[in-house]
C-alpha cells in the first residue's frame, strides 16, 4: 500500500512538472501585432503604397467603420471602437511607414493643416498647388493630397493607361452605403472620379521616395 501512495505521488509530481513548464510557455508567447514594422517595407514608392494597403486590408480584416472617433494608432483603435476616417487612415499609413511615430496623427480641413506633434522630423515636404485635380500635372505617386474644398485627405497612386488619376482612399468612399459605413475597399486603388472636380490645396510629399 505504501509503495502504491509513493507510486501515484511521484505521476502526480511529474503531471505537476509538464503542466508547470506548458504554462510558463503560454505566458511567454507574444501577443500577436497588428501593426508591421518600418523596416519590412522597402523604402520606395512601392513600400509605401504597399505600407497603406496593408492598412487599408487591416480595415477591412478587423470590421473597422467609418466614423470621427479613431484613436491615435491603429491597434488601440482595434481595441477601441474600430473607427477610422480619411485622417485617420493616412496617418496610421504614416505610422506604419515609419514617417510619423506610433500615436502621431494629423488632419486637414479644406487647406488647413492640424498636427497633433511638434515636428515631421525632416521626412517630408509641403508643396502648395490651390488647383482643380483636372488642372494638376506635377502630382507624384504616393503623395498625400489635402482637398481644399472638401474635408478629405488620400494617397494618390499614378494613374492608369487611361491617364485617369488613381487614389487610395481611407474616407467614406471605401466604405459600405447605410447607417453602418464599413470598409471593405481601403485597400483598393481606385479612380474616383467624383475628385476631378475638386480643388487641391497642397500635397504632402514623402523625402527620398
Amino acid at each position: 500500500m505504501i509503495t502504491t501512495y509513493f507510486a501515484n505521488w511521484k505521476t502526480c509530481l511529474r503531471i505537476s512538472a509538464v503542466a508547470m513548464v506548458m504554462i510558463v510557455a503560454v505566458l511567454a508567447v507574444k501577443p500577436v501585432s497588428v501593426e508591421a514594422k518600418a523596416s519590412d517595407y522597402s523604402q520606395d514608392i512601392d513600400g509605401w503604397l504597399e505600407a497603406c494597403q496593408k492598412v487599408g486590408k487591416d480595415l477591412t480584416k478587423y470590421n473597422f467603420t467609418y466614423g470621427s472617433h479613431s484613436k491615435s494608432t491603429f491597434a488601440k483603435s482595434v481595441k477601441n471602437g474600430r473607427k477610422a476616417n480619411c485622417a485617420s487612415y493616412v496617418s496610421w499609413c504614416l505610422q506604419e511607414f515609419g514617417v510619423l511615430k506610433k500615436g502621431q496623427t494629423f488632419y486637414t480641413n479644406r487647406g488647413r493643416l492640424v498636427k497633433r506633434f511638434k515636428s515631421w522630423r525632416g521626412k517630408v515636404e509641403i508643396i502648395r498647388i490651390n488647383k482643380q485635380t483636372s488642372k494638376v500635372k506635377n502630382l507624384k505617386p504616393g503623395d498625400i493630397v489635402a482637398w481644399g474644398d472638401i474635408v478629405h485627405t488620400n494617397i494618390y497612386a499614378g494613374e492608369n493607361a487611361k491617364g485617369e488619376k488613381l487614389w487610395l482612399d481611407g474616407g467614406s468612399a471605401a466604405t459600405t452605403k447605410g447607417s453602418v459605413r464599413r470598409y471593405y475597399r481601403a485597400d483598393k486603388i481606385m479612380t474616383y472620379d467624383y475628385l476631378n472636380k475638386h480643388k487641391i490645396a497642397f500635397v504632402i510629399r514623402i523625402k527620398g521616395l
